[in-house]
């Protein structure tokens, strides 16, 4: 699903604040539990249950997703953003 003009800000913001790193493991989900178990991350959905938010979370995202699902499909105006590796050494 695209969102049109609130994609394309948000992913203006992402480009401009949001930073990502990597490693290579043969395990990756395992890394990601051990990282985000001490972090308060009302976003992340899986595995974070006992977080407070994580229930009117996920209904908000279901009735989103089930709105969205009832609107008619807008293009893509702009297509798919080159990806860029700013920031990276």
């Amino acid at each position: 699903m695209t969102f049109v003009t609130g994609e394309r800000v948000l992913s203006e913001w992402m480009d401009a604040n949001a930073r990502v790193s990597g490693v290579a493991c043969s395990a990756p989900w395992e890394l990601e539990d051990y990282l985000i178990a001490p972090l308060d991350l009302q976003l992340n959905l899986e595995g974070n249950a006992p977080n407070a938010f994580h229930r009117s979370l996920s209904q908000a995202r279901a009735a989103a997703v089930a709105r969205a699902k009832t609107l008619p499909v807008v293009p893509n105006p702009g297509g798919r953003r080159p990806l860029t590796a700013r920031g990276l050494r």
